[in-house]
């Protein structure tokens, strides 16, 4: 598949520098359209991944194979269509019409790549697999049980809850450090706790144990804020390229019916 990429890239080139190396207008004139169609052709092409889905569900091929197909077809139409353009934007239309272009070959690259690493990071995060419901909820739950633990408490531990275990539930260093370490909430709980130890000499004795259970329950939270952007990731990414693709594809049809007809 990686050779055929190549090696279908390197012929659009030799093509295009072939052409400009010894410039006709008739020649140049057939050259750019042939080129734009096969741009645009291989875009639809790759743009029809969710048929391609299907396919596999049914036992067409694999996923995995489809997606390839998928990237690799969209980069030979990157490079199809940029050698169409000549490398210049053009009037307003078409300078917006290769920016949504370029934008969504970015991001497709860009789903690629999260596609290839953010699963394999929730799997390693994941205690019990969650769908974003689900994750909602526990941190939910987990921020109210902080605040139910502290409505009844001395000021000292309100204090330690609303100014410390709040901000520790919703940090950002936090939730990095479980990226970076790709470990569990049982992993990462008693180094937490150990933070926290000298907060515990200015509360009453009684509260020490209720403490421990707020503690528990912000890195819980934070430890869904963790997961919940990384589902969220892929979910806005996803939205985010079919919509620059829509757009694209509504300026493509004006681009064409505008060069074939005026």
């Amino acid at each position: 598949m990686v050779a055929v990429t190549v090696l279908s890239v390197l012929g659009l080139y030799a093509w295009y520098y072939a052409e400009h190396r010894q410039p006709s207008a008739n020649n140049h004139r057939v050259a750019v359209m042939w080129l734009g169609g096969i741009g645009t052709a291989l875009a639809v092409f790759a743009a029809t991944l969710s048929i391609r889905k299907r396919l596999a569900y049914q036992g067409v091929g694999k996923l995995s194979s489809w997606t390839r197909v998928h990237v690799y077809a969209g980069i030979v139409a990157a490079f199809a269509i940029a050698f169409h353009s000549g490398f210049r934007s053009g009037g307003p239309l078409t300078a917006l019409l290769l920016a949504l272009f370029w934008l969504t070959v970015a991001s497709g690259l860009l789903g690629w790549g999260l596609s290839r690493t953010v699963p394999r990071l929730l799997t390693a995060l994941e205690e019990n697999p969650a769908i974003l419901e689900d994750l909602l909820a526990t941190r939910a739950e987990s921020i109210a049980g902080m605040q139910e633990l502290a409505a009844g408490a001395s000021t000292d531990f309100r204090e330690l809850v609303s100014d410390r275990l709040m901000k520790d539930a919703a940090s950002w260093r936090r939730i990095l450090r479980f990226y970076q370490r790709r470990t569990t909430l049982a992993q990462e709980l008693p180094a937490f706790q150990d933070e926290y130890k000298p907060a515990l000499l200015s509360l009453r004795e009684h509260e020490q144990r209720a403490f421990g259970r707020a503690v528990e329950f912000a890195l819980r939270a934070n430890k869904m804020n963790a997961e919940l952007f990384l589902q969220r990731l892929l979910r806005g990414w996803l939205t985010f390229h079919l919509a620059v693709t829509v757009a694209m594809f509504s300026l493509a049809a004006i681009h064409i019916v505008s060069v074939l007809y005026y």
